[in-house]
């Protein structure tokens, strides 16, 4: 006759085996996205979402002081091929530009639902200096400030030609976490 403490032994066996197999056939964690604040080269203020707070679709992004709140920082997510969508850590929106299509300058970089149209995928284009050209999939313009030189907050981020200007460049400063 078999004990009651023979089956736990038993189950406790099976349970076992059966938690190493889960875990020797588990999918590999997936790694966490890097998270930037985006400096411009020209201004030295940082990429943000107007008010900093909204989750709502279409509030711009602008430059301002660069400081601790999450707002400032955005998420790089690799999209494969050489693109990242830019997804900003407070709002959970990605970066992109009004309308979605226009290749005209100056239209206004904004936060949308995050979503597989190219308007809200962008190539990091290295330049060898330290700095970074953040080219639109879609349009192929480059995020600057609007003007290209005021340090002022609060001032438009926009879309414009990828040249030399170094409001068309920006530092990735990454953060821990």
């Amino acid at each position: 006759m078999e004990t009651s403490s023979g089956r736990r032994a038993f189950a406790g066996a099976v349970l076992t085996g059966v938690c190493a197999v889960g875990v020797m056939f588990a999918p590999p964690a997936q790694a966490a996205s890097p998270k930037a604040k985006l400096v411009n080269t020209q201004t030295g203020l940082c990429l943000t979402i107007a008010g900093g707070e909204s989750t709502d679709n279409n509030v711009h992004a602008l430059q301002f002081t660069c400081d601790s709140h999450p707002s400032r920082q955005w998420f790089l997510d690799d999209m494969g091929n050489g693109t990242v969508q830019i997804r900003n850590v407070q709002t959970n929106k990605c970066l992109t530009i009004a309308g979605g299509v226009s290749r005209e300058n100056n239209v206004p970089a904004l936060q949308f639902t995050c979503d597989d149209h190219p308007s809200r995928t962008w190539v990091l284009d290295d330049q060898g200096d330290g700095t970074t050209q953040i080219r639109n999939v879609q349009t192929q313009k480059c995020v600057t400030i609007a003007g290209g030189v005021s340090h002022e907050n609060n001032v438009e981020a926009v879309q414009f030609d990828c040249d030399d200007h170094p409001s068309r460049t920006w530092r990735l400063v990454f953060q821990g976490g």
